[in-house]
């Protein structure tokens, strides 16, 4: 009996110490989670939307940038060099992103003046950021040996943090990276006008007409219009052109990189009455691939694809359609031509595949036929321009051929060609007006005749000539 009371007592006093360990072990265990609960928390520099952040400031060495957001773009609003540039909005976005939700890996103590200027924090790169309510500031100092940290504080935090190298890097900025890296910070509807000069000479200049929405040359190309399909391809390539490198400014820039000798000046007209300049270079030994560009208006040097930068080598011939159109067929009711090797005459009525001449009926319902009176036409219609000369002021006079239309409405039209006195090119005028068009009246003519013929014997018409 006295056995079984003394196992007994040992069993008791067996579980009463397991018990206590049970709960020493519990205690110390939640103490522990309760511990990591906080260091995790306390890890958290900041918690919020990164789209409610609208004003960032950065500040370093002896630079500080101040941006907001205005229209839902990062606007540059101050600097300490008093510059004004587009913002990069990609850094910016980068900058909301990183900074909105941002958690320390560690903690390295508390942040007293020692630890920081251990941790290069006594001079730190600086942002303060608001999202309209509070301001917050972020510290960042040296990057770790290991080069996966940065060492950074707040102040809302008494500690000095690790944060990740790729946060951090998205975060430190230079007054390169914020700056906006397109061509054209603008947009496309917002251009009116571009020109180009070479050795101080205007090369084209074109303007957009705001009632009509065509661009236009200068008055002295009057007669000439514009294939508007050039300007658009070039809007469309200034607006999405980016630098493939941007240079640190200096005062030597010009002279260095050879823009006080450009081989063009390209200038960007905008709604506001803003003038965006551009200067080409040749400067650089691999200038078949890059050209070098100074954005005036920033006072910016920049390289470019040179293949992009094909705009600097158009002329006024570049710009217009290669062809005059002098009448449509489905809108005249006859036509005459006259030159040495021909004189004819033709009834028109395009509509109902009618044509005459002299008695001669031609049923153009027959699609050879009609095939063979459409290449004839067309080869003094659309007359083939080879060159442009607004410079000439030559005279109507002895005309190496004409055409002459009468319309459908009953006006008259008509197209001549002058001789230059050089080779078989001549001037071409329209409706008695010289056009600053040169075209080739060999090639007119000659095609012109050989088709008429073409044209006769398909026909069954006796030629004139």
């Amino acid at each position: 009996m006295k056995n079984v009371i003394i196992a007994s007592v040992i069993l008791v006093i067996l579980a009463g110490v397991s018990i206590g360990a049970y709960f020493a072990v519990k205690s110390k265990s939640e103490k522990e989670n309760q511990k990591q609960a906080e260091s995790l928390a306390d890890n958290v520099l900041f918690n919020m939307d990164s789209d409610s952040i609208n004003k960032i400031q950065i500040f370093y060495s002896d630079n500080n940038y101040t941006a907001e957001i205005m229209e839902d773009n990062w606007i540059l609003t101050e600097s300490s060099s008093d510059e004004k540039f587009a913002l990069n909005q990609t850094i910016f976005q980068g900058i909301c992103t990183s900074i909105a939700n941002l958690t320390a890996d560690t903690s390295y103590g508390e942040a007293t003046d020692e630890n920081k200027a251990k941790y290069g924090l006594n001079e730190p790169y600086k942002i303060t950021f608001s999202d309209g309510e509070a301001s917050y500031i972020l510290y960042i100092g040296d990057k770790s040996p290991t080069g996966d940290y940065y060492y950074a504080y707040t102040d809302t935090k008494n500690n000095i943090y690790a944060i990740t190298a790729s946060d951090a890097e998205a975060m430190i900025t230079t007054n390169l990276s914020i700056k906006d890296d397109k061509f054209l910070s603008y947009t496309s509807n917002q251009i009116m006008g571009m020109s180009l000069k070479k050795d101080g000479k205007t090369v084209y200049e074109l303007t957009l007409n705001p009632d009509s929405n065509l661009w236009e040359l200068p008055d002295e190309y009057s007669m000439l219009t514009v294939n508007q399909t050039r300007p658009a391809g070039i809007i469309t390539l200034i607006t999405r052109l980016t630098a493939e490198e941007m240079f640190v400014q200096s005062d030597d820039d010009i002279v260095k990189y050879g823009f006080d000798n450009p081989v063009a000046e390209f200038t960007v007209q905008l709604s506001d009455g803003t003038e965006c300049s551009y200067l080409m270079s040749n400067y650089g030994n691999n200038k078949q691939t890059y050209t070098y560009v100074y954005l005036e208006h920033l006072k910016q040097v920049e390289t470019y694809y040179t293949t992009d930068m094909k705009f600097i080598n158009y002329d006024i011939f570049d710009l217009i359609p290669q062809t005059i159109e002098n009448a449509n067929m489905y809108a005249i009711s006859d036509f005459e031509i006259i030159c040495p090797e021909l004189c004819e005459k033709f009834t028109v009525d395009a509509t109902n595949d009618y044509a005459e001449c002299r008695g001669y009926e031609i049923d153009l319902s027959k699609a050879q036929i009609k095939s063979y009176f459409e290449t004839f036409y067309n080869y003094f219609s659309y007359t083939a321009i080879i060159d442009i000369d607004v410079e000439s002021k030559p005279e109507l006079e002895n005309p190496v051929f004409t055409v002459k239309y009468t319309n459908s409405d009953g006006t008259k039209s008509q197209i001549d060609l002058v001789s230059t006195d050089e080779d078989s090119k001549c001037f071409v005028f329209v409706d008695e007006k010289y056009t600053g068009a040169i075209t080739d009246s060999d090639f007119v003519i000659s095609n012109m005749l050989e088709s008429y013929k073409l044209l006769c014997s398909q026909a069954e018409i006796k030629p004139n000539n």
